[in-house]
């Protein structure tokens, strides 16, 4: 019986292509994963603020000092 041959190894420009894309996937994933936690921050804040309204208070939105700017 006779010995296969042995597999080459990637050519390099194959490795540098694989890593290009591995790098695109993780900036995407964290960016994806950045716009989860800024959507589900908003959603909270705005949950919290109709809580506010529907118990009939008044001040659940802060409004700026109009002096502050002069």
């Amino acid at each position: 019986m006779s010995a296969a041959p042995p597999q080459n190894p990637e050519p390099p420009e194959d490795e540098a292509h694989r890593k290009l894309v591995n790098l695109i996937a993780a900036i995407f994933v964290l960016l994806l994963a950045g716009a989860a936690i800024w959507v589900f921050k908003n959603l909270d804040e705005h949950r919290r603020i109709e809580n506010c309204i529907a118990s009939g208070r008044r001040d659940c939105i802060p409004i700026g000092d109009s002096s502050a700017g002069r």
